[in-house]
């Protein structure tokens, strides 16, 4: 690491990077404070390749151009965009309130990016394991919830929370009754079960329809459908069976023709004639 003085505008700024917030109060006595005394803590960069990438001291760096400053004080290490990436998420972290989409956007930056896993960034940001695998689970919130993160209106645990809904309307109307009834974590998390609970619960079950047919068994000799409960179960001889037969035979011939008679108007001859 090596201390230079170097020109304010020729550090760059990364699009995307934690960055503690300062009120507008704040902000005015900084410049002041800068304009009157300098820096007192230098700016710390990275130099990647031929350019130097700011990683630490956004506000001072912005402040010292604001007060014309043409040299100030750096810490300049050499490193690759995953260095400046990490540092400023170990450094912004620790410095103060700063939105937690910038913290989210940079960790999800190194999982995409650089193909890091949890564990990984663990290690290079000083993190707990519960708040990195919290940050990467809140993108799948509504911009409205993450804007109220964002805002410190809903912590990071409540965030989590909400997610169990998977229904975005059902997000935003949770998030709006933490704001009207000042919701604490165990009010959302009895009204989240509440909706899941009715969201499981069986819908209306369609009328039932006609009953099923009774079941039937066709007669081993007459080959009609009864019940089950109709039919009787007879041990019978092969002799005895070709007689019945015969005999239904007999009858069903009778039977047909006596119908096919009334069908036609004949009358059957008189006996004797």
């Amino acid at each position: 690491m090596k201390l230079r003085r170097v020109d304010p505008k020729l550090i760059k700024v990364p699009e995307e990077r934690v960055t503690a917030r300062m009120t507008e109060e704040q902000q005015e006595q900084f410049d002041a404070s800068v304009r009157t005394l300098g820096i007192d803590e230098p700016i710390r960069v990275w130099q990647v390749g031929e350019e130097l990438i700011l990683s630490d001291g956004l506000h001072r760096l912005v402040s010292a151009i604001n007060a014309g400053l043409d040299r100030v004080d750096v810490l300049v290490r050499e490193g690759t965009e995953r260095d400046v990436l990490f540092h400023n998420l170990r450094s912004g972290h620790l410095r103060g309130k700063h939105p937690v989409s910038e913290m989210r956007k940079q960790i999800e930056r190194a999982t995409q990016e650089y193909h890091l896993g949890i564990e990984e960034i663990v290690v290079e940001t000083g993190l707990t394991r519960d708040y990195v695998e919290q940050l990467l689970l809140i993108n799948g919130l509504t911009p409205m919830c993450l804007e109220a993160l964002d805002q410190d209106r809903i912590g990071v645990g409540m965030a989590v929370r909400l997610l169990k809904l998977k229904d975005p309307i059902q997000q935003e109307v949770a998030l709006n009754l933490i704001f009207s009834h000042h919701w604490k974590g165990p009010q959302l998390k009895e009204y989240i079960a509440s909706v899941l609970e009715l969201q499981a619960a069986p819908g209306p079950q369609p009328p039932a329809g006609p009953p099923p047919p009774s079941p039937t068994v066709a007669c081993h000799f007459c080959q009609q459908q009864f019940p089950p409960g109709k039919l009787a179960v007879v041990a019978v001889c092969p002799g005895c069976g070709g007689i019945m037969y015969e005999a239904i035979s007999i009858a069903n011939r009778e039977s047909q023709r006596a119908r096919n008679d009334g069908a036609t108007g004949a009358v059957a001859p008189e006996s004797g004639a």
